[in-house]
């Protein structure tokens, strides 16, 4: 035989032996199995099932409609790895033995695996290599999508750099981990949950109710002067001797004192008070053990009070700052962890600051920040949607709902350090029973540590709590106070020695009577009669005169102001006056004097910083005077955040001041030539603006977005916005437009210059355009929007949204009419308006402002595109108002009526906003509709859910949760839309709203009429819906909230009727005539909600 011959038939021979190998171990392994395939075949059929019910899952889960480009892509992934998976398993189930027990279809199906192995292995092949692109794609699109989501929060929300950072490096390391098949997709998604999404979403969360000044107050009390107060959590040491010292913690050491004649009753008795205190905090309240006069809520409560001035805030921020606090707290906490809160309440602050809505909201910040992992149980709705597109987070219900659950008392135990509760702007009575309610029956793990003045509403409610009448124990604090101010001041002059200072400190201390603000007073005016050159009789003489309470001290600095200094001193306290709760610089008071000289300096002068060599000098000049000519009444101070290189603020010295001061606002104005405070204020922020050119005055990007007036921002964009917001405040003399349209034009010079320096591409600014989309007359919620404009553009947006009618009338500014008519700027200008009338709708400013944006050919209904976060929201103009119109007690809106148009007689908004709509074309393509109904389980009660709908029952584009309501179906409107078969016309709606005047809107509807009605025209409308006819949710905590309809989710605790129809209605009150329920249900008012909501 030939050797290649040779060679062939061994190959051959080769070839069918392992052929023959491979036919026997197949046999063997489906013999001995039992199963109709190979264990290969069965993995590799696992694998196809689940890659093709994973394809299946993420094409259904991806919309049909508007794909980006990367869910395309996954979409053809997806579909190609279903097309593969099919195909494999029909050909596994080809491969599989057709009958087991039969040697033959056994050999059958080995030889169909032999000789279909190569297609079975490219498609799995094929598959694997779609699988792995799949992963990829899904890793891609995660880490996109958790991008997008850290971006619009990043936008949305004030975060700490710290936190920024650790969000943005974990991103960044995650993504760039590979991730190449499922185990790792897996591993990826549930890192990102844990580092980013779940620190994203309680960032979002916490930002839902942080306002702006949330801390101003804790920040602006003085701290506690060195060694004062510190007998409180130490005790009285410096008066005992080491023995004493050494035995100040045993029980016993109280009879030690007796043993000891140097030791003062006084001594004994403070340190008693020190040892209560200390108790209160070390204690764990026991209801059993609690006598029946001091019941255990009123134990865990302990009650600081005090007059005015005596340090009661002081106090509080020594308590909340110092360690020593906490190490006792941690004994009464034992295993379990401490959170405490603090809120300071501010009379001149901001609504927030002096509500009890602010109060919650401060609170509920600092105890879910130290402990975010509450927020998935006060939060579970809110935790489980898009972070990114909150609306509103309902504080009061989730408050109570956070005291109540004993999910959260199980790990926690919390304190609260509340001050200044005569500071609250409501009813005293109604926040001493929100207090007492938060205590009660859960004082083992709850306590309040709250301060006051001495108002009978106080001393009874609080009757029974543990009590520390501040000004009985500070005189020792005091001492020592004067003792070391008197350090200083005894270097300022050599004719003063320090026997003659420690004489008059002691005259100080006698007639403080335990109150600090007047000894701060006092100082002050002695240090000015040491710096003038008083000598010791007449530093006595003074000290003598000075009257012992605080009122009369003020008069007494008020009338010590000489007749020549009057003008000057009661210009800078009135303009002082002017926003009490806005720190001003420095430097701005510095302008007052140009003002009196030339009423027109700021608008004259150049837009030319000065050096830091002039802000210094002018600043230092400034500071001398206000202290030699105010008397005390205004301080300086270092702000947390400068607008300029060492820049300082002034303020007024004590809210108990700013109230002197507002009594006499009139002896004010006298000597001041009745000044133009709005001028003053306009001319000196201007002629500020032109003076500095600093970052940290004009940046915009210092805090993130600006979203409200009074937002931590840019200083020079809110200080113009306070300008035009203050246009119509009752303290001023209403100024001419004239004249502020003249102001404005000058900022927006200022505007122009400063960004253009600033912009290195076109550069555009956030700014606030906020919705109040759902309001009762003690509910409103904000939905935070914003649009992005360049600077140019600032002053319209900012007109437009304080409807400030005058810059866009004839003669204004801004002319609309311009402007193209599908421009952007016309659409932004329209979404400020819509913003600015969201909070007083239906005023005659409202009204006047809306009817310039019509002539100036902006239609009724026009659909405007409102940016929040990353998200849209479309809102139609016409739609939005008359939901507004249709769900809201318009005519009980409080607090804005006065401000915003009082030539128009409340009861007449509805009709002029209809007749105003209608007369500009708003059409008549919108209607109510009634159903379904629902069965309040165990109430005795049918409601019916009332939606407003286009003419075709389509639901209105949504209106941020306004869309409808749920309300008793004995309702008249109810009724009347029974007859009409569930659904009232826009025609039939007017037609019940106003049966008199109907014919006249119907005439402008028809195009019969154009022209407006008088005011002896206008019909007033019934309230439709009354808030005691409303359904209201009620949660486990007793609270409860307003249903109102929202993407399809029924009312909670409630049952739906099978059918909507007539039967509905007389089934249910047939069972009341049958007796098979009990009493019907009742409806009245409800009592949870705050009028400061």
């Amino acid at each position: 035989m030939e050797a290649v011959a040779a060679i062939g038939l061994a190959s051959n021979i080769l070839q069918f032996i392992d052929y023959g190998h491979r036919v026997i171990v197949l046999a063997k392994e489906l013999s001995k199995s039992g199963h109709e395939t190979t264990y290969s075949n069965a993995e590799a059929a696992f694998v196809a099932r689940e890659m093709r019910e994973l394809g299946l899952r993420l094409t259904k889960d991806l919309p049909t409609a508007d794909l980006t480009v990367d869910e395309e892509r996954l979409c053809r992934l997806a579909r190609k790895c279903n097309l593969l998976s099919d195909k494999l398993l029909l050909l596994l189930e080809s491969l599989e033995v057709r009958r087991l027990g039969t040697n033959f279809e056994i050999i059958r199906a080995v030889f169909r695996n032999i000789r279909k192995r190569k297609e079975r292995d490219q498609l799995q092949a094929d598959l694997d290599n779609y699988r792995a692109q799949l992963n990829v794609q899904i890793a891609y699109m995660s880490r996109s999508d958790f991008a997008r989501k850290l971006e619009a929060t990043l936008r949305n929300t004030t975060m700490s750099q710290q936190d920024i950072l650790y969000l943005k490096d974990n991103v960044q390391k995650l993504s760039q981990k590979p991730a190449v098949d499922s185990a790792s997709v897996t591993r990826f998604l549930r890192e990102i949950q844990e580092i980013v999404e779940i620190p994203l979403r309680q960032i979002a969360i916490l930002h839902a109710f942080r306002y702006p000044r949330m801390y101003d107050r804790f920040d602006n009390v003085e701290p506690a002067h060195q060694r004062t107060f510190e007998w409180l959590l130490h005790g009285p040491l410096d008066h005992l001797t080491n023995y004493q010292k050494s035995h100040a913690d045993t029980e016993n050491h109280k009879d030690s004192f007796s043993d000891h004649d140097h030791v003062t009753k006084n001594d004994q008795a403070k340190h008693q008070k020190h040892r209560e205190f200390v108790e209160w905090l070390r204690e764990e309240i026991n209801p059993s053990a609690v006598n029946d006069v001091l019941t255990p809520h009123k134990r865990s409560i302990y009650h600081i009070a005090g007059k005015p001035g005596a340090g009661k805030s002081t106090l509080m921020k020594f308590l909340c700052e110092n360690q020593t606090t906490i190490d006792y707290l941690k004994e009464w906490v034992g295993e379990k962890r401490l959170i405490c809160a603090k809120a300071f309440f501010w009379r001149l602050g901001e609504e927030e600051q002096k509500n009890l809505a602010g109060l919650r909201n401060c609170l509920l910040h600092q105890i879910l920040t130290a402990a975010p992992e509450l927020i998935p149980i006060v939060f579970p709705s809110n935790w489980e949607s898009d972070y990114t597109n909150l609306t509103c987070v309902p504080a009061d219900s989730v408050f109570n709902t956070l005291l109540k659950d004993g999910r959260v008392f199980e790990k926690y135990k919390m304190i609260f350090f509340i001050d200044g509760l005569d500071e609250y702007q409501g009813r005293p009575t109604e926040l001493i029973r929100k207090i007492l309610g938060w205590t009660a029956g859960n004082s083992a793990n709850f306590k309040i540590c709250l301060s006051s003045r001495e108002w009978n509403e106080f001393e009874v409610g609080f009757s029974g709590c543990p009590r520390l009448r501040i000004q009985d124990w500070t005189r020792d604090d005091i001492q020592v106070f004067v003792q070391d101010s008197f350090e200083g001041i005894g270097h300022l002059s050599t004719s003063i020695n320090k026997s003659d200072l420690n004489t008059i400190a002691n005259v100080v201390v006698d007639k403080a009577e335990g109150v600090f603000l007047w000894v701060r007073v006092v100082l002050a005016a002695i240090e000015q009669g040491v710096l003038n050159g008083d000598d010791f009789q007449d530093l006595q003489r003074k000290t003598n005169a000075f009257p012992a309470e605080l009122k009369d001290l003020y008069q007494h600095l008020f009338d010590s102001i000489p007749e020549y200094d009057r003008r000057k001193a009661f210009e800078v306290l009135l303009f002082a006056l002017h926003n009490t709760y806005e720190d001003k610089p420095l430097l701005q008071y510095k302008f007052l004097n140009d003002f009196v000289k030339n009423p027109d300096f700021a608008m004259e002068m150049p837009t030319q910083p000065l050096s830091e060599e002039e802000v210094r000098r002018f600043t230092q000049n400034t500071s001398r005077q206000i202290n030699g000519r105010c008397k005390g009444f205004l301080e300086i101070f270092k702000p947390k955040k400068e607008y300029y290189n060492g820049d300082e603020h002034v303020r007024l010295m004590h809210s108990t001041a700013a109230g002197f001061l507002a009594s006499r606002r009139d002896t004010l104005k006298s000597y001041s030539n009745d000044i133009d405070v709005f001028d003053l204020a306009c001319q000196s922020f201007l002629a500020l603006a032109k003076s500095i050119d600093s970052e940290g005055f004009y940046s915009t990007h210092s805090q993130g977005v600006w979203d409200f007036p009074g937002q931590a921002g840019c200083p020079f964009i809110i200080g113009i916005d306070r300008i035009i917001c203050a246009f119509d405040d009752e303290h001023f003399a209403r100024p001419s437009t004239k004249r502020l349209l003249a102001f404005l034009e000058q900022f927006d010079r200022v505007i122009v210059l400063r960004y253009k320096e600033r912009a290195t591409s076109p550069q555009t600014i956030p700014l606030g355009t906020d919705l109040i989309t759902r309001r009762t007359p003690i509910i409103s919620f904000v939905t935070s929007c914003r649009v992005e404009v360049f600077p140019g553009q600032i002053i319209s947006i900012l007109a437009a949204r304080s409807l400030f009618v005058g810059y866009f009338d004839t003669g204004g500014l801004y002319e609309l009419r311009t402007l193209a008519s599908e421009s952007k700027a016309r659409k932004q200008i329209t979404q400020a308006v819509l913003s600015g009338i969201s909070g007083c709708l239906g005023t005659g400013r409202s009204i006047r402002m809306l009817r310039v944006l019509f002539e100036a050919k902006i239609s009724p209904r026009v659909s405007l595109e409102l940016l929040h976060g990353d998200d849209i929201i479309t809102c139609q103009l016409w739609s939005w108002i008359f939901t507004r119109i249709i769900f809201t007690e318009l005519a009980w809106e409080p607090g804005l009526w006065s401000l915003h148009g009082p030539d128009i007689q409340a009861e007449e908004r509805q009709y002029r906003l209809f007749e105003l709509f209608l007369q500009y074309g708003a059409g008549e393509d919108l209607c109510l509709m009634f159903g379904p109904c629902f069965e309040v389980i165990g109430a005795n009660r049918l409601i019916v859910q009332v939606s407003v709908c286009e003419s075709d029952g389509t639901l209105v584009p949504p209106n941020r949760g306004l869309n409808g309501i749920c309300v008793d179906y004995q309702l008249d409107i109810v009724r009347y839309a029974r007859t009409r078969g569930g659904v009232l016309s826009f025609r039939e709606v007017l037609a019940y709203c106003f049966p008199r005047t109907y014919p006249r809107l119907f005439a402008l509807l028809d195009g019969k009429s154009s022209t407006s009605s008088t005011s002896d025209d206008a019909e007033s409308m019934p309230v439709l819906f009354p808030t005691a006819n409303r359904y209201f949710e009620e949660t486990p905590s007793d609270s409860s909230m307003p249903y109102f309809f929202q993407e399809n989710r029924p009312p909670k605790y409630c049952k739906q009727c099978l059918a909507h129809s007539e039967k509905c209605f007389t089934d249910f009150e047939t069972k009341f005539k049958d007796g098979k329920l009990g009493r019907p249900y009742k409806p009245k008012q409800p009592s949870t909600y705050d009028d400061d909501d």
